[in-house]
């Protein structure tokens, strides 16, 4: 996963091209300082807790907060969970916390839909010493906006798939509509916010294109993940599964969308591959809503959970130990590939 020096590049990009919309300029800078500071104290203590403890700490948490959603979207991941007793606010307000005292700093909410619990955003803007990726698909944002606009340390993401008919095919009926209005009260207000695009094999070709990328750009997004689509045994869409002659497509295709850098851009898991494998709390956990500490969000197995044990026991445990020390001898080198643009 990217480490904090590397996230400040690309607020380096982010800002260069933010250069070219004014208007974003005061609450990109805002938030840009706060999370710079955010890193610098962060790592400060991440280091300090690593030779206490003798042990890695993560400088990111991805943390999926609730299985619950308002959509039931074709091909979504979550789906392959088996779904038991979710964590309560108070938990996961803890589970933050607690986390935040060991150094780790950068937060990915997830879900499910995050904004079906309540209280969540009110209770991630009190971490003042956190900064927050907040996934959402928009439909519920609305009631947000204000508390949003007064948070320096939340970024929303909103999930968005291609043109409007692709969007309503796989999330439902109108969902392209509340998606499109909530992208437009951040850009209305000045909220820093970005896209989350899952490639698939119906719409790789649109979404990695120029007018994609302007389309975003134009509604407010300043830069944007891009994830795969991973298929999994539940939920299951065979016509979501990218083909080889995808993934040349793609690599080629997003390696150019990159270079121009509007907005700037990262694809996960690829992205990863630039190092060594960051999994099992060499540079990442990944919290379910049951509870359970996986290695990463693409690798669902577990040994223990939040409500057993504290995160620096989890830390440390002979499965996330043996797992660092099997990471060492895997080859996480990027292939190359290439192909030629239509």
């Amino acid at each position: 996963m990217l480490e904090g020096d590397k996230l400040l590049k690309y607020l380096k990009i982010i800002l260069a091209q933010a250069m070219k919309s004014p208007s974003d300029l005061p609450e990109l800078i805002s938030r840009t300082k706060h999370f710079i500071s955010i890193t610098k104290k962060g790592e400060k203590l991440r280091i300090k807790k690593e030779e206490q403890l003798k042990i890695p700490i993560p400088f990111l948490c991805v943390f999926s907060v609730t299985w619950n959603c308002n959509l039931d979207c074709k091909g979504c991941y979550a789906m392959n969970y088996s779904f038991k007793e979710q964590l309560p606010l108070e938990k996961i307000s803890d589970t933050i916390e607690e986390c935040q005292k060991l150094g780790i700093y950068f937060f990915i909410i997830a879900g499910g839909e995050p904004l079906l619990i309540k209280g969540i955003i009110e209770k991630i803007t009190s971490f003042k010493e956190s900064f927050f990726v907040f996934y959402t698909n928009g439909t519920l944002l609305e009631p947000h906006i204000k508390t949003l606009k007064q948070a320096k340390n939340i970024l929303p993401v909103i999930s968005v798939e291609g043109k409007d008919h692709y969007i309503d095919l796989r999330r439902g009926e109108g969902v392209s509509k509340k998606v499109k209005k909530a992208m437009y009260l951040l850009k209305k207000n000045h909220i820093p916010f970005a896209f989350s695009t899952m490639i698939t094999n119906m719409n790789i070709k649109y979404v990695t294109s120029r007018e994609w990328l302007d389309r975003q750009w134009d509604q407010g997004a300043r830069f944007g993940f891009f994830t795969d689509y991973i298929p999994f045994e539940k939920n299951l869409n065979r016509s979501f599964i990218l083909t080889d002659q995808d993934r040349i497509y793609r690599e080629r295709a997003l390696s150019l969308r990159k270079k121009e850098a509007k907005p700037p851009i990262f694809h996960l898991p690829a992205d990863e591959y630039d190092g060594p494998c960051q999994a099992a709390g060499k540079g990442m956990i990944h919290i379910n809503a049951d509870g359970y500490v996986e290695p990463c969000p693409y690798s669902h197995f577990a040994a223990d959970n939040i409500k057993d044990k504290p995160i620096k026991d989890i830390l440390r445990s002979e499965f996330f130990s043996e797992l660092r020390k099997s990471i060492k001898s895997w080859d996480n080198s990027k292939k190359r590939m290439h192909a030629v643009l239509p």
